[in-house]
């Protein structure tokens, strides 16, 4: 992936990530206010407001869909948001040039899963 893109951009999309998760998880007066209201309303009071982690979270989106936009889908690249794989990793996806390519993705399958009856 070397060739695709520097380190650099790699890296400071990863310190900027980092960064908005670290104020997601801040524990502070709003998200204490948010648990006790939370409580008092027998938590009814999420289906009329957003939290401020999910408030973060958005950011975090929007901030992935402006990177990739900017930096990775010319590139060749395409960032995906770590809530889609269950906050576990940072995914970066290569898309090839497939125009020279006549082959269909269905005729790409091995064989194995075509044998087994």
């Amino acid at each position: 992936m070397a060739t695709e893109i520097e380190r650099t951009l790699i890296e400071e999309t990863v310190k900027t990530l980092n960064t908005y998760y670290v104020e997601a998880e801040k524990i502070g007066g709003q998200s204490y206010l948010e648990g006790c209201l939370a409580c008092a309303t027998a938590y009814f009071i999420f289906l009329c407001m957003e939290t401020r982690y999910e408030k973060v979270l958005k950011k975090i989106s929007g901030y992935i869909q402006e990177q990739n936009e900017k930096i990775y889908a010319p590139r060749g690249l395409l960032l995906t948001d770590p809530i889609e794989r269950g906050m576990r990793v940072l995914e970066i996806s290569v898309f090839e040039d497939r125009g020279s390519g006549s082959s269909s993705p269905s005729s790409s399958m091995s064989s194995e899963g075509s044998s087994a009856r």
